[in-house]
């Protein structure tokens, strides 16, 4: 009953013996509920997905040393302009420290953006993964580094835990703006009656 609870809150309840070994690599992408070559859509899509591959990072205690950033277009809509690009960017340091994802994420699409496309998808995917707890440090890093990376842990946990307690989203890096074009449109979705308590749906008595 308690996991369900949680669940209708937005909180993903996953018992060990149900999570899988650690990932190789981590990919969140989607296609935009509708084309769009605004920059700032960009931004905000990259943005999201990074945040959310930096969670799944540390949900699986793992820290990723690079990532990759890709745009795509239409491939059916030959009328349109047509560009795919994907670029791989080394982190400043093996990492799964949001505010470092997002900004190399942000900094590769900065790199990639093409005025005069109409964009359907991007996505992020984090490459080179070690598993955080016996990642070695070269012993420049370990004196320099040792202070951030301790802040870093504690800021992300303290984040990690309010989203767990209060939702997705309920802190993130920057807000996403309602309406915006590269969210996916759900009028076709199924509803979310078991992790949603918005969605639940309502019986009158009479």
């Amino acid at each position: 009953m308690e996991r369900t609870v949680w669940e209708l809150r937005g909180v993903d309840c996953i018992e060990i013996d149900e999570m899988s070994k650690p990932k190789d690599n981590i990919m969140t992408s989607r296609s935009f509920g509708r084309l769009t070559g605004d920059r700032a859509d960009l931004r905000e899509a990259v943005r999201v997905h990074a945040s959310r591959g930096a969670e799944k990072l540390r949900r699986q205690g793992s820290v990723a040393r690079a990532l990759m950033v890709f745009l795509k277009t239409n491939c059916h809509r030959l009328e349109l302009h047509q560009y795919n690009p994907s670029l791989v960017v080394p982190l400043p340091r093996a990492s799964d420290d949001s505010r470092i994802i997002v900004g190399t994420a942000q900094r590769a699409l900065d790199c990639l953006y093409r005025p005069g496309y109409a964009f359907m998808k991007c996505g992020v995917m984090m490459l080179d993964l070690a598993d955080k707890k016996t990642l070695q440090h070269d012993l420049f890093d370990a004196k320099q580094g040792n202070a951030d990376r301790e802040r870093s842990e504690k800021l992300m946990s303290v984040v990690d835990r309010i989203n767990r307690e209060h939702g997705r989203n309920a802190i993130s890096i920057g807000k996403p703006r309602k309406n915006a074009a590269w969210a996916l449109r759900c009028q076709h979705r199924t509803p979310r009656y078991t992790t949603s308590w918005e969605e639940l749906p309502v019986v009158r008595m009479r």
